[in-house]
């Protein structure tokens, strides 16, 4: 088997880091920052960094639900913030 064949089937099992973050729905910036603190493991060939589909699909089935529902929430979080500043504080009742 030549040197050629190999590389093809070892990129064909695996997606660059933009690749498997679209995949799953995340820029790739906030993806490098998911693979650092989960430990997706990754592999170099030469300056690019590849995940093998397997681990991303052994990921998007342990982690990936609970990162969504976790950036559902924080985003839920911002929203309610956002809405609370563009309506103020409750006026107070005036008993007179």
């Amino acid at each position: 088997m030549s040197v050629h064949t190999i590389e093809r089937r070892t990129r064909g099992n695996c997606l660059d880091i933009a690749s498997a973050a679209s995949k799953v729905g995340y820029s790739p910036r906030h993806f490098r920052k998911i693979i650092e603190e989960d430990g997706i493991p990754v592999m170099q060939i030469g300056r690019k960094y590849y995940i093998m589909r397997e681990d991303l699909e052994a990921w998007k089935s342990a982690r990936g639900r609970a990162r969504l529902e976790q950036s559902i929430h924080q985003v839920d979080g911002w929203m309610q913030q956002t809405v609370n500043g563009l309506v103020g504080p409750e006026p107070e009742d005036e008993q007179g």
